[in-house]
């Protein structure tokens, strides 16, 4: 490594704000970033102090102006702005529900009022059915143009609170004086009309928050808002980056926490192969080793002696929570150690000298996170130290337990206490913000819940050892007779389910809800348009960053109307052989629901071929035979053989199959290598064999 190279933050930054380079170079497109650019089901990303949520929040941001999907507008609110909207509503009310509802109806007069500014000069807006009501509109209103949404919230608050002197009137005061329902589907005609969706993306909204129940109103008025949008079926989403403290506030205070906000949320979680493919990207950045494919041997030319390989990487994760800052701060503050040396690799002492501190700020992390909403944390946490790192199940509990019965209730943190009421509880608290781990007892991997979410355990035994994490230890001066890196520790998160009799696993309970739905539909048109919506969203879980923007009735006007479209932007696999070998572009899917079919449905299919649709067209119908009959290998053929057009039948318990595979994340290409093999079975099996016709009698 040239001596030039070296500096102290040889791994960049640690804010994706501050770090452009790192962000443009060493991004990684997890499955979260493809769930949000290639699919509209989501209004929450959540994720604890350093996962990543910035970073997601610019690319995302990124990708969508790029490849042109909608409109995007992005607010990040300065504390100024959030603190004066709370100052005006404090002066109206104090009750969480009243502001909430007040906010709710605010935020989006104020959200519609924004993108009424910008959409009413697009060149097809004059063509709007609702054209004059809203340039009247925005004559009349013409005075919020210069000002961010938080700015335009407090303004319509305030300016109908003048009329309206009870708090429990102002949200109807607001919906009737700016006619909020009309404007909404004045508007949404209009995004039809010049054909464009709207994302708006929230991030920072920490910025001047505390968790407290006025500050978490006005965000949960945000966050109904945004499932006012997703209910009414809008072209507007709305997307909040947040953290996991201001979604555990909100949990707490609002009623309808599950039914408005907690099924449309993605949880930001990382295992250490995303981790370690995260650091090697910002080491070939800084190293200029991009011509080096292989993680490992990018780690190996930074790590040295005890540290080299996945199992040496994996001893450096031990000191943190899998979290990118965590590992990028360690190692950042490893390597000033290593510079001051004139050494060119780390060692396993340069990680012990730099992780003392590393761990105090890691538990003050934790500490601050969770400071209001579970301020108790820092008097449980103290509890063990000095203890041993492993115990019993039944003597945390025990310890636990004594320690609330005996505290004397002196600080306002032990109200917790109160709360929690018994020493299982607390250990479920304990559990849930990832301090605790429980040791499985048939793998004997110690199970850490590093998301913040809540904890589900059963059918624990008294004797089930549990462990406070490694990364606490040094803070906490806690003793073990093994060494971090020999603790075998499992990160639950949503794309890591454990057995489901220990933690209930949102993911898996998703997957099985979208295949149970299949058989539950009837065959015919009854249930059309609901096979439809079913094979609209299996495309989307299974082939996104393979095709983007598929769309569900994409060409209705046209003459030929095509069910499902996809735009083919894969750069390897199944998509990107069909793009080349078959010139198809963009992906039609004719979606069928019955299972046999006729040689009018091959008819149909290859009318919507040619030009950027290519020779390639996919038929989803509700067949339970994955191969074809003597009949329909025959219509293959001769469309194929005449038309130059392949007509691939895809049946949905296929689908099904391949969704179903997603609960075990090893399984992630398993849609793409069944496509594979029927493909080639297609073409040296299906195109081959003739069609054998009976003669018709004289």
């Amino acid at each position: 490594m040239p001596q030039n190279q070296l500096s102290c933050n040889l791994l960049g930054g640690i804010r994706a704000e501050i770090d452009s380079k790192m962000l443009e170079k060493a991004f990684i497109k997890t499955h979260d970033f493809e769930a949000l650019v290639n699919t509209r089901d989501f209004n929450f990303v959540v994720g604890r102090r350093g996962t990543g949520k910035s970073a997601l929040y610019l690319k995302v941001t990124e990708y969508l102006n790029k490849n042109k999907l909608g409109y995007v507008y992005c607010n990040i609110p300065q504390e100024y702005e959030q603190l004066s909207l709370q100052s005006c509503l404090k002066k109206i009310t104090t009750k969480y529900q009243e502001i909430r509802a007040i906010t709710r109806v605010a935020w989006r007069v104020a959200i519609l009022i924004d993108l009424l500014d910008n959409i009413k000069d697009h060149y097809k807006f004059n063509s709007s059915d609702n054209y004059d009501f809203l340039i009247e509109y925005s004559l009349k209103h013409q005075d919020f143009s210069d000002l961010s949404i938080f700015e335009k919230t407090n303004k319509i608050i305030k300016g109908c609170h003048k009329n309206c002197g009870d708090p429990i009137d102002l949200p109807g005061e607001i919906a009737s004086h700016y006619k909020i329902e009309k404007l909404q589907k004045s508007i949404n005609n209009s995004l039809l009309t010049i054909n464009k969706s709207v994302y708006f993306m929230f991030d920072g909204l920490d910025e001047g928050w505390n968790p407290n129940e006025l500050a978490t109103a006005v965000l949960g008025g945000l966050a109904s808002c945004s499932a006012d949008f997703l209910d009414k079926k809008s072209e507007i989403q709305t997307l909040l980056f947040v953290r996991d403290n201001i979604f555990r506030s909100l949990n707490y205070f609002d009623n309808d926490f599950s039914r408005h906000i907690e099924g449309n949320t993605i949880r930001l979680a990382w295992d250490d192969q995303s981790l370690l493919h995260l650091i090697a990207n910002r080491l070939r950045v800084s190293l200029k080793l991009e011509n080096i494919e292989n993680d490992i041997k990018i780690w190996n030319r930074f790590a040295h002696t005890d540290l080299k390989n996945r199992d040496g990487f994996k001893s450096c994760l031990s000191y943190t929570l899998y979290r990118p800052r965590d590992i990028i701060v360690l190692l950042n503050t490893t390597f000033t150690y290593v510079a001051r040396s004139g050494r060119y690799g780390i060692i396993k002492d340069d990680v012990e000298l730099s992780s003392k501190q590393i761990s105090k700020d890691r538990l003050n992390d934790l500490l601050k996170e969770y400071r209001v909403v579970f301020p108790g944390l820092s008097l449980l946490v103290n509890v063990f130290k000095g203890k041993p790192a492993f115990q019993t199940y039944s003597e945390v509990i025990d310890c636990l337990e004594l320690e609330i019965l005996s505290n004397d209730y002196q600080v306002k943190e032990a109200s917790d206490f109160a709360l929690l009421g018994t020493g299982g509880e607390a250990f479920f608290a304990l559990y849930s913000v990832g301090f605790l781990g429980l040791e499985k007892t048939s793998t004997g991997t110690l199970q850490f819940c590093h998301d913040g979410s809540p904890a589900e355990v059963d059918a624990i035994k008294t004797d089930q050892r549990c462990c406070v994490h490694p990364c606490y230890w040094k803070a906490l001066d806690i003793q073990s007779e093994l060494v971090e890196e020999n603790i075998l520790i499992q990160v639950y998160d949503e794309n890591q389910p454990s057995d489901t009799d220990e933690l209930s696993d949102l993911r898996t309970k998703r997957i099985g809800q979208i295949i149970s739905k299949l058989p539950q539909m009837s065959q015919g048109h009854k249930d059309s348009h609901s096979f439809e919506k079913w094979s609209l969203q299996a495309i989307q879980i299974l082939f996104p960053g393979k095709l983007s923007n598929p769309e569900l009735k994409a060409n209705g006007d046209a003459v030929q109307r095509r069910d499902i479209i996809a735009t083919n932007c894969a750069t390897e696999g199944f998509w990107r052989r069909i793009r080349e070998d078959y010139n198809s572009r963009q992906v039609v899917f004719e979606i069928k629901n019955f299972s046999d079919l006729k040689i009018e449905n091959f008819r149909q299919a290859l009318s919507y071929s040619g030009k950027h649709y290519g020779q390639f067209i996919i038929i989803i119908n509700r067949s339970q035979n994955e191969g074809l009959s003597t009949t329909e290998r025959g219509w293959v053929q001769e469309f194929w053989h005449n038309h130059d057009t392949l007509i691939f039948n895809l049946p949905a318990p296929l689908l099904s199959r391949c969704i179903s595979k997603l609960r075990t994340k090893q399984r992630f290409d398993y849609a793409e290598k069944q496509l594979e093999k029927r493909l080639d079975t297609y073409l040296r099996s299906y195109l081959a064999i003739k069609h054998n016709k009976q003669n018709s009698p004289k």
